[in-house]
């Protein structure tokens, strides 16, 4: 006698055989799959795709916590200033970000209390302050002394959103003698080397990493007629005053060779990048946050190797 199937049956089995593994499953894959099902994945803030923050802190951090089931997903936005103001917004948990730009806005009214920052800094941002080569002077002070009676000083401070015009501010107000005869503009690096180069400016001041291709280029970058530099940086270190403004134990700001030669070196001012969370994430969750802290901590060598940074930068921190 034939075998007959009715449909109702059919309908069961084709069901079950759906929901019965594949053959040839292996218990490796599965437990990957429960881990996967398992992660627990932050957003973090974190400037362009490009730099520092989200092409080397993020996937440091992830090498060490995605084994715990925790991943960071890196979201661009304009800079430090942006992704601290989304996180006193509430429109992201976490960032990374310049630490001068975090204790600037996280003490203002709408921000106190809902961030904080977490864990030990990651490497050092630092001030370039770009004139053209043939600009006699070479201290940023020296710029503002001879400047003509009537004149201001025309500086580009990197695009809105970013954290070079904050700690350009932070300098100024700390020289009040200064702060009357500078005028700054939102101008990111492209259109403010262009200008610069074109004299509709008289400097670039910009925050980046020890390593990052843009000051590459500006070292780079030489007359094809001459063969010589048409941009070099001006001494910017920071004052007494700069240098004595706390931050979580440690020293706000520091003082960073950029470049040295046999009889002088060049110094400008630097700020850490430090991971900031919203407090009520942190309180939140706990088990989240205290797996990216020791993870950051983990691949601090790694982060400052990458950045370009000396292995004992954070001692430039350290309060004196």
């Amino acid at each position: 006698m034939p075998l007959s199937f009715r449909p109702a049956a059919v309908a069961s089995l084709i069901a079950l055989l759906a929901a019965a593994p594949a053959f040839g499953e292996s218990l490796s894959e599965r437990r990957a799959a429960k881990e996967k099902a398992e992660t627990v994945e932050v957003e973090v803030a974190c400037g362009k795709l490009d730099k520092e923050n989200c092409a080397v802190v993020v996937p440091e951090i992830n090498a060490k916590t995605v084994s715990q089931n925790v991943r960071l997903k890196p979201l661009e936005s304009k800079g430090s200033v942006e992704s601290v103001d989304g996180l006193c917004d509430g429109d992201v948990q976490m960032a990374v970000v310049q630490a001068d730009v975090l204790a600037v806005r996280s003490a203002k009214p709408d921000c106190a209390g809902k961030v904080v920052a977490l864990g030990a800094p990651l490497y050092p941002y630092e001030g370039f302050m770009v004139l053209r080569a043939d600009q006699r002077e070479g201290k940023f002070g020296d710029l503002i002394d001879r400047l003509p009676p009537g004149t201001v000083l025309k500086i580009a401070a990197g695009g809105s959103g970013s954290g070079g015009e904050l700690t350009l501010r932070n300098i100024l107000a700390n020289a009040p003698e200064w702060k009357q005869l500078v005028d700054i503009s939102p101008d990111g690096s492209e259109t403010a080397l262009n200008k610069l180069r074109d004299h509709q400016i008289d400097a670039f001041f910009v925050m980046d990493g020890p390593q990052s291709p843009l000051l590459q280029e500006v070292r780079d970058t030489v007359d094809p007629k001459t063969k010589q530099r048409i941009f070099k940086f001006a001494d910017l270190r920071p004052s007494d005053k700069l240098l004595g403004i706390p931050f979580n134990g440690r020293s706000l700001y520091a003082t960073a060779t950029l470049e040295s030669g046999w009889f002088s070196a060049i110094k400008s001012i630097a700020t850490p990048a430090v991971i900031a969370v919203r407090d009520d994430f942190y309180r939140t969750y706990p088990e989240v946050t205290a797996k990216v802290r020791q993870g950051a901590e983990d691949a601090l060598p790694a982060i400052a190797a990458k950045a370009g940074a000396r292995p004992d930068w954070a001692k430039d921190f350290d309060r004196r």
